[in-house]
C-alpha cells in the first residue's frame, strides 16, 4: 500500500458555463471512511466526476495516491472504484453479464471475468439474482449492482455516490457493513449522501459542501452537539403496513404517521435509530420493500453553519 494520502485536492474548481459546480476545494484524505455531505446541487457528484477523470478541472488539481490526475492518466484509476448516483446499466442485460462485460473491459479473460463478476455479486448479496435482467430489478437491487461493479477490481479508493437510495432496511444495513469492512482492510471509502443519518451510520468524519464550496470538515460529533432533538421522518412501502403502523404506535417508536399516495407510509419519530432497528426486523421477513429517510438534520446543520437556509 502506498504511503501517500489516498486523495489530495488543491484549489480544485469546475464550472459549467457560468454555473459553479465546485470552487476552490483544498482537502487531504489519508484513509478510512469519509462522508461527503451536501444537498442536491452542492457539488458532490461534480467532485466524484473530477476524481474519476470523467470531467476536467478548470482550476487546481487532484492527486490519488500521490499521482496527479492529468489528461492521459489512466493507470491510477485501476485503484479506484466508483458507484455513480445515476444508473449506468445496460437495461436488458442480466446482472452477471453486465459485470462480466465490465470486468472484460478491465482486461480480464472470459473465465476471469466470470469469476470476478460472481465474486462481486456475492459480496453485495446479489449472487442469487445473477441471472435477473437489470430492467426487472427494483431500485435497491440496481444500487447493489452498481456497488458490485465498483468493487470488481477490489479498489483501494472506493467512491460511492448516494449508494443507499431506494434500498430496503436489510440491504442498507448490509451495505453499511460492507463499507466498514472495506475500510477495515486499510482502504479508503468516500461516501456521498444528502442524508446525515446515512453517513453517521458508517463514520464520524465528514466533508460538507455548500454551493460548490467546502463549508466544514471534521467530525460529526462536534456538530451534533449543536442540534436539539427534533422529529425525523421515514417513509416505507411494503406489505401489511397498517398492522406494522399499529405496532409502532404501541411501542412508542413513532409520534405520528400518515398514509400517502400508492400505499406510502410516512412515519415521524424522535428516535430514528430505534425505529430503523424495528424496520430492519420487518424487512428481514419481507414486509418492507423500500425505505427513504427525510433527514432534516442536515438542513439544521447548514442553518447553524451558514446562518440561513441550506437550500
Amino acid at each position: 500500500m502506498s504511503v501517500a494520502p489516498a486523495l489530495r485536492c488543491e484549489n480544485l474548481s469546475r464550472w459549467y458555463g457560468e454555473v459553479q459546480g465546485l470552487a476552490g476545494l483544498t482537502v487531504t484524505i489519508e484513509h478510512g471512511i469519509v462522508g461527503l455531505l451536501g444537498p442536491n446541487g452542492s457539488g458532490k457528484s461534480t467532485l466524484m466526476r473530477l476524481l474519476t477523470g470523467q470531467i476536467k478541472a478548470n482550476r487546481g488539481w487532484v492527486e490519488i495516491y500521490g499521482q496527479r490526475i492529468v489528461p492521459g492518466t489512466y493507470e491510477i484509476f485501476r485503484r479506484v472504484g466508483h458507484a455513480p448516483g445515476e444508473d449506468v446499466h445496460f437495461e436488458t442485460d442480466r446482472a452477471v453479464d453486465f459485470l462480466r462485460f465490465m470486468a472484460a473491459l478491465g482486461g480480464d479473460s472470459t473465465s476471469q471475468a466470470k469469476d470476478r463478476a460472481e465474486k462481486a455479486l456475492d459480496r453485495v448479496g446479489m449472487l442469487v439474482k445473477a441471472g435477473v435482467k437489470l430492467n426487472a430489478m427494483s431500485k435497491g437491487m440496481r444500487q447493489r449492482i452498481k456497488i458490485a461493479q465498483a468493487l470488481l477490481f477490489e479498489p483501494d479508493l472506493l467512491l460511492l455516490d448516494e449508494p443507499l437510495n431506494g434500498m430496503d432496511p436489510v440491504s442498507r444495513r448490509s451495505t453499511m457493513n460492507l463499507v466498514r469492512e472495506w475500510a477495515g482492510l486499510g482502504r479508503t471509502v468516500i461516501m456521498a449522501s444528502h442524508v446525515l443519518h446515512e453517513v453517521e451510520g458508517v463514520t464520524d468524519r465528514m466533508l460538507m459542501l455548500h454551493h460548490g464550496r467546502l463549508l466544514a470538515e471534521g467530525r460529526l460529533t462536534e456538530i451534533r452537539e449543536l442540534i436539539d432533538m427534533k422529529p425525523r421522518r421515514a417513509s416505507i412501502r411494503g406489505e401489511n403496513l397498517r398492522v406494522l403502523a399499529a405496532e409502532l404506535l404501541a411501542q412508542e417508536l413513532v409520534i405520528g404517521l400518515d398514509f400517502g399516495a400508492d400505499g406510502l407510509l410516512n412515519l415521524d419519530t424522535r428516535n430514528l435509530p430505534a425505529l430503523l432497528d424495528r424496520l430492519q426486523e420487518a424487512g428481514i421477513h419481507g414486509q418492507i420493500h423500500s425505505l427513504e429517510i427525510d433527514d432534516q438534520e442536515l438542513e439544521m446543520v447548514y442553518d447553524l453553519l451558514v446562518g440561513g437556509s441550506a437550500r
